[in-house]
């Protein structure tokens, strides 16, 4: 392995992982959300289908900045730990494929709210969200390690900058709120100290409350 990279400042890819975790967290929920829908309630059916579009375009962003940014990046510099990294991109083209499947039936089913599309979208939606825990637990066991090793602090941030130009400007403190929710009183803080003064100013005044109303309208619930 070449270790020319390393420097005695390491990537810290904690971010990751909380994002990770609100993926997790929200696709895990959503056959339940689409389970609960009632026959022919097509503006329900419909809140659910945008909610689970946003999810994916997110993912797709996410995936597609670790597939130009950070596997190349691995393969060249952990040679022996090709294997893995080849792994990891297979699991990105099926949970592409999940999400092409679920793209079409969420469609159809905002369309109908009809329930035997309804059961086939679950069905899709189990299996996607079986897969990313799969992918996620790996990755960060096996992959996130090894960033710390060969990556740059420059070149770990630019993956996150990434991610982040990805998210269009009126939904920034929305998808903030997806990723802080749930999260333990420490990490949030933390997270929150590491971003620009007006980005904290504008999630403290504005966000919170638009984040919760957000929840509300998908969850029926007040985010915890």
């Amino acid at each position: 392995m070449n270790t020319a990279t390393q420097t005695a400042e390491r990537p810290d890819t904690t971010e990751m992982v909380l994002v990770h975790n609100a993926f997790r967290r929200h696709f895990d929920a959503l056959p339940g959300l689409v389970g609960g829908v009632a026959d022919g309630d097509i503006a329900r059916a419909a809140r659910i289908a945008g909610f689970l579009a946003e999810l994916d375009t997110g993912l797709h962003h996410h995936h597609s900045a670790e597939d130009e940014l950070m596997w190349p990046l691995l393969l060249e510099r952990a040679e022996t730990d090709s294997a893995l990294i080849l792994r990891m991109e297979e699991q990105h083209e099926r949970i592409a494929e999940l999400i092409e499947r679920a793209d079409g039936q969420a469609a159809r089913f905002a369309a109908s709210a009809h329930p035997e599309t309804r059961t086939q979208l679950g069905a899709t939606l189990r299996a996607l969200a079986a897969a990313l825990d799969e992918h996620m637990a790996e990755e960060e066991a096996h992959i996130l390690p090894l960033v710390e090793r060969v990556m740059t602090v420059p070149e770990w941030e630019a993956l996150g900058e990434r991610g982040r130009a990805s998210v269009p400007k009126d939904r920034q403190l929305i998808f903030l709120g997806f990723i802080l929710q749930g999260v333990p009183a420490v990490e949030r803080r933390k997270f929150l100290a590491a971003m620009p003064f007006p980005a904290r100013l504008a999630w403290w005044l504005l966000g919170r409350r638009a984040f919760a109303k957000e929840y509300r309208s998908i969850y029926g619930t007040d985010p915890a």
